[in-house]
């Protein structure tokens, strides 16, 4: 619709992280990967996943380490 802007995500479900990073919800599960729990809800973190896929260390580097094993 015109005249209406359409803002980005800025929370991921666990589904949307896991597709986000290309692993599978289980190995998510089981990371170090830091989220945020809302309720029942589980979320990550958009830009956190971007940093970790740059290769940042947004949770340190034995996080950055057990992402990169369930990657491979």
């Amino acid at each position: 619709m015109e005249g209406e802007t359409r803002t980005e995500k800025q929370t991921l479900s666990r589904e949307e992280a896991a597709a986000y990073l290309g692993i599978h919800v289980n190995s998510l599960d089981r990371s170090n990967i830091p989220r945020v729990r809302i309720g029942g809800r589980v979320l990550f973190r958009k830009m956190t996943l971007e940093k970790l896929l740059a290769g940042e260390k947004p949770g340190g580097s034995q996080q950055l380490r057990r992402f990169k094993q369930c990657r491979e």
